[in-house]
């Protein structure tokens, strides 16, 4: 205490406390006041200790707050800063919080001071409301945590990991923690971060949208990944346009598939991972993945699920892939089988083939006949009218036309065409013939339809080619396969090369090896005119489709050439028999030129 009578005109170490002198050096008096100028506290020991707290004091969150009664003790330690507990609330009406401290409020300077309890209504410059008290943006305070930057009491910049309310008044809350799902309610506004949002920006919804105004996540804390959403989940969130990248410097993120910059794939829509690896499964457009799905290819190719090459396509949606690969058919052309959708090449005399070997065939182009194995609808493709086919029949009687191609009409006696061979007359079952005693069948029974002297079975070929269902025990067919109605038992005849027909001139469906022109069925490799448009075959093409409009036609298998049943002077080589005669002649006369020479030249050597 010092002396009565001592002068304290402007003295800058002691205070008046109740009429005495006392050194803010010395206890009682530094326990109250830390600065002093003319004898009036200009520095609280509570401030100063929490200013030096700011400054690099230790505060340990168990004890930095703790309520308590009386001068600078906290009522209400609800405001968190990191893992800190600063005071909400003092308990004393006449102090307030400051930077998480109770202090006297004497003016408004710093504090706007609620008249009713122990808390702030609104802050001074370079300070911002928190949870009921003001807070410094300096860099040695506890408020720099949450503000960087305030103006008229409210924080206009935010420090990582909080935003900043847009428009704030200064009455209430101005910065709001990116991982505050709750918020802050702002008129009719509510301000809220993301779960396990880190590092954000303020929210984008316009003000007065009347809605939860939620902050634009940036970067998630908690090993969590950014989803396209702006929230955070898991990487098992990371699915369908999006895949997961680990980065412990910007943060996890669910990136898109296309996001080639960052490890997707360029014009990828839908993809999948596995061990980080990105395979795209969708593209965008008309591009399409590769096989490996490591790449997007133009692809203009319509139901292509994949491309290796530009327009090459290598897998169908929901279609059978081309043997070309240019295009994704309903059906398989004729001369392939479907194999696991892909259409495949049967041997080149198979216009349809259950595999690719020769005696996989189930049937054939138009002038063979399938030569059926012991068991089975399978075999081998030859020439109409020979082999088995040719077998017992009459000369000159391999006549009937079923499916473009040529069987026995009239056998040799003792025996009857059945399916197109020539078979005991004795054998009834099952075979269906009744035997008319002349090398041919009177009646047909069960499944079996009278046609041109013979009797063929609905359920198989070539029978099927021509009609497909039977009336009784009478032969008479009553369902055709080319679509015309039966007449008397007997199916009219389409024109040549169709396989339907409407009428006796008009072709709907053609055979295999034909190509549809306007109303008329024509061979792959020959040429027409449809309309406007002229069609260009292609040489020794047994399975074609027409262009739309002008052009050649899309030839799906070709044959060599083999002897023309029609003009046997042309042989597989292409050549003419005349032709083939003139080069024979040419040979034996220079090989004869040749053995000449050589006698005489012996000869005469002899005599020398």
């Amino acid at each position: 205490v010092i002396p009565r009578g001592t002068s304290i005109k402007r003295h800058s170490a002691c205070i008046v406390l109740k009429s005495e002198c006392y050194s803010i050096n010395a206890a009682p008096g530094s326990g109250v006041c830390r600065e002093a100028r003319d004898g009036v506290c200009v520095g609280h020991a509570e401030m100063v200790r929490a200013e030096r707290a700011g400054a690099g004091e230790t505060k340990n969150p168990q004890t930095a707050c703790t309520p308590g009664s009386g001068t600078g003790q906290c009522k209400v330690c609800e405001a968190a800063i990191g893992a800190d507990k600063y005071c909400s609330e003092c308990d004393q009406t006449t102090e307030a919080p400051i930077d998480g401290n109770c202090i006297t409020i004497s003016g408004g300077d710093i504090c706007t001071k609620n008249s009713a309890k122990g808390t702030c209504d609104s802050c001074g410059t370079g300070y911002f409301l928190h949870k009921g008290g003001c807070y410094s943006t300096a860099d040695d305070k506890p408020g720099h945590a949450l503000c960087t930057a305030a103006s008229g009491g409210v924080c206009t910049t935010a420090a990582a990991g909080y935003f900043a309310i847009p428009n704030a008044p200064n009455t209430g809350e101005s910065v709001v923690k990116c991982d505050d799902t709750t918020g802050v309610e702002v008129s009719t506004n509510t301000y809220k971060g993301v779960q396990n949002c880190e590092v954000c920006n303020p929210p984008t919804t316009p003000v007065g949208a009347r809605a939860d105004s939620v902050a634009v996540c940036t970067k998630c804390g908690n090993s969590k990944y950014l989803k396209t959403d702006g929230t955070c989940g898991e990487s098992s969130d990371c699915t369908g346009t999006t895949f997961p990248k680990v980065d412990t410097s910007a943060g996890n993120k669910c990136l898109l598939c296309g996001d080639a910059t960052n490890g997707g794939i360029a014009n990828c829509q839908e993809c999948t991972t596995s061990s980080s690896t990105v395979t795209c499964t969708t593209c965008t457009g008309t591009n399409k993945p590769n096989t490996a799905g490591t790449a997007c290819i133009a692809c203009n190719i319509a139901n292509c699920a994949s491309c290796d090459k530009e327009n090459v396509c290598t897998k169908c949606s929901g279609k059978k892939l081309s043997p070309l690969r240019d295009a994704c058919l309903t059906d398989c052309p004729a001369g392939t089988y479907d194999s696991n959708n892909v259409c495949t090449p049967c041997h080149t005399s198979c216009s349809s083939c259950s595999d690719a070997a020769e005696s996989s065939c189930t049937a054939c182009y138009p002038g063979s006949v399938l030569s059926k194995g012991e068991t089975g609808n399978t075999g081998t493709c030859i020439p109409e009218c020979t082999g088995r086919y040719a077998e017992n029949c009459e000369a000159n009687q391999c006549t009937a036309v079923l499916g473009g191609s040529k069987y026995c009409s009239k056998c040799k006696s003792g025996y009857v065409p059945v399916d197109g061979l020539c078979v005991s007359a004795t054998t009834r079952a099952p075979t269906g013939c009744t035997s008319k005693g002349d090398g041919t069948c009177a009646f047909c029974t069960s499944t079996y339809f009278l046609q041109s002297g013979g009797c063929y079975n609905t359920q198989t070929l070539p029978g099927s080619a021509v009609c497909t269902a039977v009336t009784g025990n009478n032969g008479q067919c009553t369902t055709c396969a080319n679509g015309q109605n039966a007449n008397s038992g007997v199916c009219p005849v389409c024109p040549a090369g169709c396989s339907k027909c409407s009428g006796s001139n008009t072709c709907t469906a053609c055979l295999a090896g034909y190509y549809l022109s306007g109303t008329k069925c024509v061979k792959c490799s020959e040429n027409s005119t449809n309309g406007g448009n002229t069609i260009t075959g292609v040489p020794n093409c047994v399975s074609c489709a027409p262009p739309t409009t002008s052009g050649t036609v899309t030839c799906y298998v070709t044959q060599d050439p083999t002897v023309d049943s029609a003009d046997p002077s042309v042989n597989k080589t292409g050549l003419s028999s005349g032709a083939i005669a003139g080069i024979s002649v040419a040979v034996i006369a220079v090989v004869g030129g040749l053995v000449g020479f050589l006698c005489w030249w012996f000869v005469c050597r002899g005599r020398a």
